[in-house]
């Protein structure tokens, strides 16, 4: 089974127009897609993917969120906490416990704030893993089956400079190491240019 939650072909030239930051909790991963690199996508959109048991791999939920560059996410077990900066630092923490209605708990803006890597770090970690195939075992309350998440990517040369293809899966495995399920999350293309 294959659902497909983001995919595109744009061309960008830096990790500021990038997406799909990620983090991971016990029985869920959470990412985010940006309508400008992902077209797809009807603004910036944090997800929710969850495994366990009884449903598999299965999509849990979003919610939009303002448009700016992550520099933070952190996934517990019942919130998520997105922040970074777009016009101006901004900053959400989402209640995700209700399935198909996440709620904003809180959401500051701070215009005087700036970027400082030596405490706004680190960076999350992205879908679209620069340094090539990354897998992650996921936790999960489910004792008979095993999750992964599965980052794969690769580079082609094109007249003018070069493609970078990316792929997120999360798969079910029964114990004995079988693929009973694998779902693609996350999908995308970026031309870099020669310029």
């Amino acid at each position: 089974m294959l659902l497909l939650l983001a995919a595109g072909l744009i061309a960008y030239p830096a990790f500021g127009d990038s997406d799909g930051a990620f983090c991971l909790a016990k029985g869920y991963l959470a990412y985010e897609v940006q309508a400008h690199v992902t077209p797809e996508a009807k603004g910036h959109i944090l997800k929710v993917v969850r495994f366990d048991a009884q449903q598999g791999i299965y999509s849990a939920g979003e919610k939009v969120v303002q448009d700016f560059v992550v520099h933070k996410m952190v996934c517990d077990q019942n919130q998520i906490e997105i922040s970074g900066w777009g016009k101006f630092y901004e900053k959400y923490l989402i209640d995700i416990r209700e399935p198909r209605n996440f709620h904003v708990i809180e959401h500051s803006e701070d215009p005087s704030r700036r970027f400082d890597p030596s405490k706004d770090g680190p960076e999350p970690r992205m879908l679209w893993d620069e340094h090539g195939p990354t897998t992650f075992s996921l936790e999960s309350v489910d004792p008979n089956h095993r999750y992964t998440l599965v980052i794969t990517r690769w580079d082609k040369e094109v007249e003018g400079g070069f493609e970078h293809h990316s792929k997120a899966e999360v798969t079910r495995l029964d114990l004995q190491g079988k693929f009973l399920q694998r779902v693609l999350i996350y999908e995308n293309t970026f031309l870099e240019t020669a310029d």
